[in-house]
């Protein structure tokens, strides 16, 4: 039977934590159960991920289908039932490793570059405008890339916003020609040859690294340096933005992950300080947040997954991609649902008290995800 409000005691205990059978040693004769609990000593810990790591068995997917339940796992696994899970953090590492992967192939699947989009996906037909050097070859690409598109619409099953979306698609090409036709009229007015140019991007960046470097006078000049590298890096980097708004969305959702790898330690302290006065070990905390964010990191892989799937499906079958973007949107909802059963279920308080604290642990956390993960998109966008 669960005891979600008790905290083990702090000796050696005399019977198994799991199955109460009398202790004779370090491991239980019965189960196989350790009698060293990682969560009264870090050391342990420790020790249980690195011999775990590489072994599956049976635990692991006994872990991922209780993992479905909220706090069924983590209130089983303080209660001292460890022997039928994978430890807490072996399971968010690997999970962790996973979903960065997946969100990281998502963003890329996402688009950027030269592209205009039918039904979300990346139609690459306006490659070459801003090079064009007369206005006969702009005319050129521009036919090509309405062809390309009305192949595009005749192989697409046209529901819903579809229609709207090909006229957008055409519309960005024909202005990223006209675009350049005035570029190059605006050229053969003045005599100077025109440049290359994007005009798709529409905002340009005049700052010039070489001629103005960053110098900030505390600073030394190595440092200084180090900005001004990426500084111009990001000048590098941000007509992929301007010209594909959607690559932020996809790029910020992508370090979300990475965010919440670096910040559980932090959530399992924001959780000790909510639960001030309950008892609970530090260690207790830290389970709980890695089986929360292990389930996270479980949903962000799905809707990772999901979001290439959509972008496969649209150009040839448009009802599915909308199906699979529902699910998506079902699953982010599903989140904030899945933590706050999760803490009652483990905290075994009412639900009052429980949704207050739900309440002020959401906002802060929420706030530190959005930082980080907005940190680590400014990262991408300088390095990307």
């Amino acid at each position: 039977m669960e005891t979600p409000a008790e905290s083990p005691a702090t000796h050696a205990p005399s019977h198994c934590e799991n199955c109460a059978t009398p202790l004779q040693g370090k491991f239980c004769h019965q189960c196989g159960q350790s009698v060293h609990s990682p969560l009264r000593h870090a050391g342990h810990a420790i020790e249980e991920f690195f011999e775990s790591f590489w072994h599956l068995d049976g635990r692991v997917f006994r872990t991922l289908r209780d993992l479905m339940f909220p706090g069924r796992v983590a209130a089983r696994y303080i209660a001292g039932h460890r022997v039928d899970y994978v430890a807490p953090l072996r399971l968010f590492v690997v999970l962790s490793v996973l979903t960065i992967v997946a969100a990281q192939f998502a963003v890329h699947a996402g688009g950027g570059g030269d592209v205009a989009k039918f039904n979300g996906v990346p139609v690459r037909v306006v490659n070459g405008f801003g090079d064009a050097p007369t206005a006969a070859e702009v005319e050129r690409l521009r036919r090509e890339a309405l062809a390309a598109l009305e192949e595009a619409r005749a192989s697409t099953i046209a529901i819903g916003s579809g229609g709207k979306q090909l006229e957008k698609a055409v519309a960005t090409v024909n202005r990223i020609a006209d675009e350049r036709n005035a570029a190059l009229e605006r050229a053969a007015a003045s005599g100077v040859p025109a440049e290359s140019t994007r005009p798709d991007i529409g905002t340009t960046i005049a700052w010039d690294p070489a001629k103005n470097p960053v110098r900030i006078g505390w600073l030394p000049a190595s440092v200084n340096r180090w900005l001004t590298a990426q500084a111009a890096h990001a000048k590098e980097n941000f007509p992929r933005f301007v010209e594909d708004p959607e690559l932020f969305t996809h790029a910020y959702l992508g370090a979300v992950p990475k965010a919440l790898f670096v910040l559980v330690p932090l959530f399992a302290l924001l959780l000790k300080l909510v639960y001030l006065g309950s008892g609970r070990l530090y260690l207790e905390h830290l389970a709980v947040a890695l089986y929360s964010h292990a389930w996270l990191l479980l949903t962000l892989l799905a809707m990772s997954l999901l979001a290439a799937l959509g972008g496969w499906l649209a150009p040839h079958a448009a009802w599915a991609a909308a199906a699979v973007g529902l699910v998506n949107v079902l699953l982010w909802w599903a989140m904030p649902a899945y933590l706050l059963l999760m803490q009652k279920r483990v905290y075994g308080e009412d639900w009052p008290a429980t949704l207050l604290r739900f309440f002020v642990l959401g906002s802060v956390y929420c706030v530190l995800v959005g930082i980080a993960a907005l940190a680590l998109l400014v990262f991408s966008f300088v390095h990307g």
